[in-house]
């Protein structure tokens, strides 16, 4: 672990612009585009356990959050684990919020546990994400976390965690999940936000079997995902 006397050094030095970790500047924002900037993380010395920093502007209008994630190695599996994640914001020392049980734990060789800034939500504001898992399948999952104009801090978002390798559109507002359940099944599901929660507006489920590849259509009606069609994949 740092030690008192570099740790101190290490956050008054943070608390200062950093140009050499800006990978892309801050773009304008006219009307409702999504806020577009950059973020970067800056790995320990080789050797050391302290923490990876990442920093990131989610708005326009709010200094750059400075993100201190805490991890220790799962030696049995060879895997980082990340313990908790501090977030305080540029020129101040403290943290404002501190995240525990993260529940992201990867092979050394994913750059920061996949940490990113994304605006998961499309409000304006960018959210982070960090990988959940190691995975070499086509199941994807991230832990989420929201950030919250009211409250000013970032909450999780359990079903959106549950959603597998998610992309995020922000011109449609949609979410495309990707998914595979098995070697003879898998399918496309498209989310929309309603009420603070994604839910399932479309899914296309493809099925091999004897006779080839068969997509069911699925859609949302009065609240609830009725099959609405059937036809030949492809």
């Amino acid at each position: 672990m740092l030690t008192w006397m570099k740790r101190g050094s290490l956050l008054a030095c943070l608390a200062l612009p950093l140009p050499v970790l800006a990978e892309t500047a801050a773009m304008p924002v006219d009307g409702d585009e999504t806020f577009l900037p950059g973020f970067t993380c800056l790995a320990p010395a080789a050797g050391t356990d302290g923490p990876i920093i990442c920093e990131a502007l989610i708005s326009q209008v709010m200094p750059p959050f400075y993100f201190e994630l805490f991890w220790q190695m799962d030696e049995a599996a060879g895997e980082r684990a990340i313990a908790r994640i501090a977030i305080r914001q540029q020129g101040t020392a403290e943290s404002f919020q501190v995240i525990e049980n993260v529940d992201s734990q990867t092979f050394p060789d994913i750059e920061n546990n996949g940490f990113e800034v994304i605006d998961l939500n499309f409000d304006g504001y960018l959210d982070f994400r960090l990988l959940a898992q190691t995975t070499a399948g086509p199941n994807v999952l991230y832990r989420n976390w929201l950030w919250s104009p009211r409250d000013q801090r970032f909450d999780g978002n359990q079903a959106l965690d549950e959603i597998v390798s998610p992309e995020f559109d922000p011109d449609t507002q949609e979410i495309t999940s990707r998914w595979r359940s098995s070697a003879t099944e898998g399918g496309v599901d498209i989310h929309m936000w309603e009420a603070g929660a994604p839910v399932v507006i479309h899914r296309e489920t493809d099925r091999y079997g004897e006779r080839g590849c068969t997509r069911t259509f699925y859609d949302r009606i009065d609240g609830k995902l009725e099959q609405t069609g059937e036809g030949r994949c492809g």
